[in-house]
């Protein structure tokens, strides 16, 4: 009532002053200001200073409950993109700038519906080996929760995550020695990176690859390597990375392949808190084509994910083994070629049935059983048993000499005589029995070594034939199939086909038209001389004994 007197006042007197009537009538200065700025009160109608509406702000709280529910983690960011998403979709479809939330609108409608803002801290091993339990255990009975009461059958859960590669770059070996020290082994580098984002489901399935390679431009090249499967996809990105448009790709790529399998109504597909699985776009699509986003505990992906767990660490394994090889066999230069060319084979080797599913066991997802979980957390407190001690040199009674002498021809032939002579000293029969054992050894490195020559000389031409194909741009950004990059591809060489032959008709059509010409201009020059009497007149045989003479001069 004081402050409506005040504007009523101020009404009446303009002139006035702002802080004398403040005090007169006992109210802030601060406000009587907004109110004579046109500014309603912050309390009481929100409807009136929020850009969302009272239902709006209400359905917006029941999405975060819902996302909160199936823990995926969600950052203010992600509330104010949602805000926008709703203001876009309420403005005019004529609008190019539709309205969009403050900075600090989220900060301000996450107080005002009474939620909370908690860090996400990342444990060191020692304490989260003491506090992952009960978080682990809450975990697992949400997950029980949701599989559940939407009825998922174990073919439906399915595991997605993202793996990076770089393209030339292998691993450490194990290899094969008497000596003590560190082996090193000259590998061509490259370190472009490439990401492989993969799904399989507890029934042991796999989703055909999803592969992201840096560069701006799909090329042609890429799609002419024959190990590819048709059904894989092929992005691009800048950095190799994934973004939120290639998540939203990839979920259309897993849902196009996993429904056709689908043994209930629903799919919970597990997945990490990754802020490209979390955008509006994507629960957005997940909810309408029945599939339930699912997401895992914080820094707990290396406990709980199937892929993490089991699965990838064999990817890694086999890819850096396939580089090894091809190196090996004589490729010294690593391009998005040669990867690709590898990395359907190393997917074979990697994701077999009887590795998806111990995945699923190890996680405790399916069969159900958290104790798998919760007792590696256990174990985990327990002391590390002391590497046992090194054994020591190994030695040989003696070393097998190794001679360039061709001495296979009369191996046998030495072994019959010295049978024949039982007296023969034993020092002297060593030796001969050493210089034979050298002499075979040495053929068998030829074997060896003419088996590696064939396979370098492969390998080279491989690489020769692959580097000899055309590369041509195909589309910029975005995702492809390689069946759909392979008919780009063949459409390109249907038309250069056909220019081609466009080329050889005209070359053709010049020629008959210039020999056209040349037999025109000597029949006119033939008949000026017939003319001229230069020539006899043209005799034309019909038929034989029969002619005439050529009317026309």
């Amino acid at each position: 009532m004081r402050l409506k007197a005040a504007l009523d006042h101020i009404e009446r007197f303009p002139d006035s002053k702002m802080a004398k009537v403040a005090r007169d009538f006992d109210v802030p200065r601060l406000r009587l200001r907004r109110r004579l700025e046109g500014r309603g009160p912050r309390n009481g109608n929100p409807e009136f200073h929020t850009k969302l509406t009272k239902a709006e702000e209400t359905a917006l709280c029941r999405y975060i409950d819902r996302l909160d529910n199936i823990n995926l983690a969600v950052r203010k960011e992600f509330v104010q993109d949602t805000a926008n998403c709703i203001l876009k979709a309420r403005a005019s479809k004529n609008d190019r700038s539709p309205p969009q939330v403050g900075l600090k609108w989220a900060g301000r409608f996450i107080k005002r519906h009474g939620y909370s803002l908690f860090p996400s801290k990342v444990l060191d091993a020692n304490r989260q080996a003491s506090e992952d339990v009960e978080m682990l255990n809450e975990y697992f009975q949400k997950l029980r929760t949701v599989i559940e009461s939407n009825g998922v059958v174990s073919e439906d859960v399915w595991n997605m995550d993202e793996t990076g590669f770089q393209i030339g770059v292998g691993k450490d070996q194990l290899v094969v020695t008497r000596r003590r020290r560190a082996q090193y082994f000259g590998l061509p580098v490259n370190r472009e990176s490439a990401t492989a984002i993969e799904a399989v489901s507890a029934g042991g399935r796999v989703i055909p690859l999803f592969l992201i390679l840096s560069g701006q431009m799909h090329m042609s090249q890429w799609y002419q390597v024959k190990e590819l499967e048709g059904d894989t996809v092929i992005g691009t990105s800048p950095t190799g990375y994934s973004n939120d448009r290639h998540s939203l790709s990839w979920l259309k790529h897993f849902d196009h392949h996993s429904r056709k399998e689908t043994v209930g109504s629903k799919r919970l597909l597990l997945m990490d808190g990754y802020s490209s699985h979390t955008t509006k776009e994507f629960i957005q699509y997940c909810d309408d084509h029945d599939i339930i986003p699912f997401g895992y505990p914080p820094h707990s992906t290396h406990l709980v994910q199937p892929l993490d767990v089991v699965v990838f660490q064999p990817y890694k394994h086999y890819h850096a083994k396939a580089l090894d090889l091809v190196v090996r066999d004589g490729v010294t230069n690593i391009t998005k070629l040669e990867f690709l060319a590898l990395i359907q084979g190393v997917r074979s080797l990697t994701f077999t049935k009887t590795t998806i599913q111990a995945a699923f066991r190890e996680t405790g997802i399916f069969p159900f059983n958290p104790r798998k979980v919760l007792d590696k957390v256990a174990r985990r407190r327990q002391l590390t048993p002391p590497n046992p001690a090194p054994n020591g040199p190994h030695s040989s009674p003696f070393r097998t000499p190794v001679t360039l002498r061709q001495m296979n021809k009369v191996a046998s032939e030495i072994k019959d005589q010295m049978n024949s002579f039982p007296n023969l000293n034993d020092e002297f029969k060593d030796n001969i029995d050493r210089f034979l054992s050298g002499a075979l050894a040495q053929g068998t490195e030829l074997v060896h070594t003419l088996r590696d020559l064939g396979r370098t000389r492969l390998a080279e031409q491989t690489a020769q034939r692959r580097r000899s194909m055309k590369n041509k741009q195909l589309q910029s950004g975005g995702v492809l199939t390689v069946a759909q990059a392979r008919g780009m591809v063949q459409e390109m060489r249907n038309d250069e086909l056909a220019r081609a032959r466009r080329v050889v008709e005209r070359a053709e059509k010049q020629h008959h038209n210039g020999c056209k010409k040349w037999f025109s201009e000597a029949a006119k020059i033939s008949r000026r001389w017939r003319i001229e009497g230069r020539l006899q007149p043209m005799y034309v045989i019909d038929n034989p004994g029969s002619g005439r003479l050529l009317r026309r001069a």
